[in-house]
Order: structure tokens, then C-alpha cells, then sequence
């Protein structure tokens, strides 16, 4: 069976150049859900090249969002679900009183929690009523004197009529509109006074979202503004066996015998930014042990980074480069195709259709001593309707390294933002 892949099209943004800000106050902890519409196979070709454009904004970026820290990972008490859709893993949210509840695509790599508001002059078609501020007895926009406003980059903002006005330009697709605080809620728990996006202009594939919600490390990202200083998901590999669990404070934790843990990591330049980097310090194909190295560079680019809002995952060039030629002098018995129709590099065809190719294992070496044994669907699989072509769902990239979103399926990942450490273990998400 093809895997299910998902893919945030517009690129994380950096947006927090100011000492982080409280802005909301958690209960104990929450929980939520995360979910993904059925999907079909033949997505990759387009998953792979809103991939690039992504990657092309999370390199380029060097600068941003503040390092939070709660001081307590204890506080927040809260669990939602998460849905994978057509491109990308949603969680529902819902904002105002009453509340208008819309699907939000769950994006690590950004900061800004954002939805579309009317009026909209040029919003992209979307499955959800817009939010309309004139509805909701608990809405207020933000004058640019606000900290919130004020933690936006100088550049995205300005001050009009209306308030704090921003207009961000990804590199694929657009969101301009104002900055608002209302009531936000999830996973049965309400927040008020919560700062967002008002989006009055939109663009760009948002895989039939309404918004996104920004998890970064950053001053306005979700977990940053409710005090929590953890969160954990589970992505579900099966779109059809229903929702997966995103815990939040308390409730978020990874536990049993085969838990392992690396410490997170800042960029040593941007080291405001959003980004949850980890020390990926080598891979494993089959029986060879690659000598592989993702650091920074003296600018500041380079690393690796954990990405829900990235379908695949993408290695520098250096390090991929080595892994494609293990993966070629150990599969030297399978027949070598064109992945240009796929947007794939390394393709090869199944004995017969729908068969499986014999493919040599790939483990993720991280620092700390935590092990990652791929299972074979998050990197290998079939591309094609007919299941006579699989590929590496592993790509090159000049900038950032990223482990996105489809080599985290089926894990249970845990983000301590207070402890400084990432943590996961193999799941069955239905019962967490």
C-alpha cells in the first residue's frame, strides 16, 4: 500500500524577535485531536514539490521566534486529536464566543496560529465558515503597542486603522490581515484573550484547511501563549483508522521500555527561532554504517530539524549522497527507474506489481544514544497507483535537514520544552 503522505504548503514562518511573552494561562493540562481525510495514491509528485518550496523558506530563515520556557511542565492539562488530510495533519480549533470551530493544519516549524476572517477580499476556497469578528462578544484586535504585535518581525507588520496589520509572504502562498486575541478552544478546554491571525487575504494550497496552528518554539506560537512547556502527538500511518491523540502539559509524556531521547538543540545564530532542532550523528542502511554530519555552519545554516508541516524528509546533500549510494550497492539486484514523474530521485521497480522490493533497513543515529529503526512505509513505498514503482521517501536539500511528518507516523513524539530534550517510541496511537 502507498503511504499517506501529507504536506504543509505554505512555509514556516519566522516571527518572534522579542523575549518571550505569556499571554494566556494554561489549566493543568489538555488534550486534543489530530486528523487526516482518506487519501489517494498518486499525491507524491505534488507533496514533493510543495516539500521544496517549504524547505526553501525553513533554509533561508535565520532569525525568529524567542525560546520559551514555562519554568513548569507541569502546568497545561489538555488533549485534542489530530486527522492526516490530503497534505498535511489537521487538528480542529475553534475561536470565539460562540465558538466557530474549523480545521488547522499542525505545524511545528511555525509560530503564528492563523485563520481566515471576514470579510475576506482574496481568501483561497476553504471547507469551514470564515471566522467573523462581528460575531463573537469576546473578540478584540490588537493595537501595535500590544506585545504581541510588537513580537512580530518589523517587516510583516504596520499599524492602520484597524490595528497591528501584518502581511506574510511565504514562499509559496501569501496570509495578510491583523492581529486579534479571542477565545480559543480545544479539546474541551477554552483559553481566553489568545492572539491570532485575523487572515482578510490568503493564498496557496493549505490541503482544504482553514488555518494553521503554530507549535514553534517562538513568543506566539499555541504552546508558548497557554504556558505549557510539553506537548506530544501520534500520527496515524492509516488515514481510515480515525483520529490521532495530541496531549498537552501534564498529560504529554512517552513512556515504557522502548522510549529514547535526544536533547533539542538552538541554532547557535538564530537562536530565537522556531525551529526544534535535534543532533542527527548517523544512519545506518542495512549493515553499513554511514559516516554522516548535520551541523551548523558559521551562519548558522545546516542542522536538523523535527517538522509536522513537512510531508517527507530531506537530507543535506552531503549525507544524502551517501545514503542513495547505500541504498543502490544493496539493492544492486533490483532494477533502477526514472523518479523524475514522482518528483522522487531514487526509484525502483517491484518484481511484479504490487510486490514488495527487498529493501535494506534504515536507522536514525541520534545524540545521546537514541535509535530510530525506521519502519519500512515511512521511508520506502510504493508511488503509484498499481504499486510497480517505490521509492526512497528520503530527498536531498541544500539547506536545513528535516524529518517530517511521514517518518513520524505511528510514533508517540514528546517535546520537552522545559527539559530540552525530544523523545519517541513506536505506538499504537488508538490506545495513547
Amino acid at each position: 500500500m502507498a503511504c499517506k503522505p501529507a504536506l504543509l504548503t505554505l512555509a514556516a514562518v519566522v516571527i518572534s524577535l522579542l523575549p518571550p511573552v505569556t499571554f494566556a494561562t494554561s489549566p493543568l493540562g489538555f488534550r486534543a485531536t489530530i486528523t487526516r481525510a482518506p487519501q489517494y495514491p498518486g499525491n507524491y509528485s505534488a507533496a514533493a514539490r510543495r516539500d521544496g518550496r517549504r524547505l526553501a523558506s525553513l533554509s533561508n530563515a535565520t532569525a525568529g521566534g524567542a525560546r520559551t520556557s514555562t519554568g513548569s511542565s507541569s502546568r497545561g492539562l489538555l488533549q485534542a486529536l489530530v486527522e492526516n488530510g490530503v497534505g498535511a495533519y489537521h487538528m480542529i480549533l475553534s475561536i470565539g464566543t460562540p465558538p466557530l470551530a474549523f480545521p488547522a493544519i499542525l505545524d511545528t516549524g511555525s509560530d503564528l496560529t492563523w485563520t481566515q476572517c471576514a470579510p475576506c477580499t482574496a481568501c483561497f476556497a476553504q471547507p469551514t465558515p470564515l471566522y467573523d469578528p462581528a460575531a463573537s462578544s469576546t473578540f478584540s484586535s490588537l493595537p501595535c503597542a500590544s506585545p504581541p504585535c510588537q513580537a512580530l518581525p518589523s517587516a510583516f507588520r504596520a499599524c492602520n486603522a484597524t490595528g497591528c496589520a501584518y502581511d506574510y509572504r511565504y514562499t509559496v502562498g501569501f496570509t495578510a490581515g491583523y492581529l486579534a486575541a479571542d477565545t480559543i478552544a480545544l479539546g474541551g478546554a477554552s483559553f481566553p484573550g489568545v492572539a491570532f491571525g485575523c487572515s482578510t487575504a490568503s493564498g496557496g494550497d493549505m490541503d482544504r484547511a482553514s488555518g494553521i496552528v503554530g507549535l514553534g518554539r517562538g513568543t506566539l506560537s499555541l504552546v508558548s501563549q497557554l504556558g505549557v512547556g510539553r506537548f506530544s502527538y501520534c500520527l496515524r500511518s492509516d488515514a481510515d483508522a480515525g483520529a490521532s491523540p495530541i496531549l498537552f502539559g501534564s498529560l504529554a509524556n512517552v513512556t515504557g521500555g522502548k522510549v529514547q531521547s535526544t536533547p533539542l538543540l538552538q541554532n547557535p545564530v538564530a537562536r530565537r527561532g522556531p525551529y526544534y532542532y535535534v543532533n542527527l550523528t548517523g544512519i545506518t542502511v542495512g549493515a553499513t554504517d554511514l559516516p554522516v554530519a548535520f551541523g551548523f555552519t558559521a551562519s548558522g545554516a545546516g542542522g536538523v530539524i523535527v517538522d509536522s508541516g513537512t510531508t517527507f524528509t530531506y537530507l543535506a546533500d552531503a549525507g544524502y549522497a551517501m545514503v542513495r549510494q547505500a541504498f543502490l550497492s544493496q539493492m544492486a539486484d533490483v532494477q533502477t527507474v526514472s523518479g523524475a514523474p514522482y518528483d522522487f530521485d531514487l526509484c525502483f521497480a517491484a518484481v511484479a506489481a504490487g510486490a514488495d522490493v527487498p529493501v535494506p533497513r534504515l536507522v536514525l543515529r541520534f545524540a545521546g544514544g537514541a535509535e530510530y529503526a525506521v519502519p519500512r512505509r515511512s521511508y520506502f513505498d510504493a508511488v503509484d497507483e498499481r504499486g510497480s514503482v517505490a521509492c526512497l521517501l528520503v530527498l536531498p536539500t541544500r539547506g536545513v535537514s528535516v524529518i517530517g511528518n511521514v517518518m513520524q507516523m505511528d510514533l508517540h513524539v514528546f517535546y520537552d520544552l522545559d527539559g530540552g530534550a525530544f523523545s519517541f517510541a513506536p505506538a499504537d496511537c488508538a490506545t495513547l
